[in-house]
């Protein structure tokens, strides 16, 4: 999932050629309403026409500049309530503008019946509320979970200030792997009960975050590649 920004293009010409699936974000921005998950009486936030247009605007060029790149198989209008407004209209716009992928309307956002996917954000550990009928036709996905942090010193982006990672820190590598570990546990389990995909936060350390799988200078993996693909390896088992 890429996260709020859009990367350059040799960034989607890497995931192309790697066959990676990318989820792509539209940059969150302006006011939202009370992030209220997935309760069943979302609330939107009130923007006027020409904010709503600009937003569009920004939205169509970024759908005109990626959409040739097959890696990308689903579009993320909103992340949780970050500007998030006029959710139905802004779905059937994007499923009209590009009916050929997926549309997770809100990810961990306030969910309005409209799209393919809804997705949950919890973390350090992911879960999903399976209860609710009116989820029953869409894809359920875990949009954001882990986050699980460890600092590395020599390897932070700025030690004097708060680094930090959900939950309390680990009191070592070791610990930190055995959290990660049972995180993936957890989301296997996830899926033998409907999970279609989870993503973890997050990829590297960024600034005063130490919740990246590498550090902030992606110099140093906290877990080695090998040991992530053995623990990976139950999420493609039957």
């Amino acid at each position: 999932r890429k996260h709020i920004k859009v990367e350059p293009r040799r960034y989607y010409y890497h995931c192309d050629r790697l066959g990676m699936m990318l989820w792509q974000d539209q940059v969150s921005g302006g006011n939202g309403p009370r992030w209220s998950r997935l309760d069943e009486s979302p609330q939107d936030a009130q923007w006027s026409d020409n904010d709503h247009q600009q937003y569009l605007t920004e939205f169509a060029a970024m759908v005109d500049s990626l959409e040739n790149h097959p890696s990308i198989v689903t579009w993320i209008p909103f992340n949780e309530a970050w500007g998030q407004h006029r959710t139905m209209e802004v779905g059937q716009w994007i499923q009209q503008r590009d009916p050929s992928r997926n549309v997770n309307i809100a990810s961990g956002g306030n969910f309005w019946p409209v799209g393919d996917v809804v997705d949950h954000h919890q973390y350090p550990h992911p879960d999903f509320p399976f209860s609710a009928i009116r989820y029953q036709d869409f894809i359920k996905v875990v949009g954001e979970f882990g986050g699980h942090g460890l600092p590395v010193a020599g390897h932070l982006w700025d030690a004097s200030r708060r680094n930090w990672g959900y939950g309390n820190l680990p009191k070592d590598n070791a610990e930190y792997q055995q959290r990660y570990r049972e995180s993936i546990r957890l989301l296997n389990e996830l899926r033998h009960k409907g999970i279609a995909a989870g993503v973890y936060t997050q990829t590297t350390d960024v600034e005063g975050e130490i919740n990246g799988l590498l550090t902030y200078d992606r110099n140093v993996a906290k877990i080695p590649a090998a040991e992530l693909r053995e623990i990976h390896s139950q999420l493609f088992q039957p």
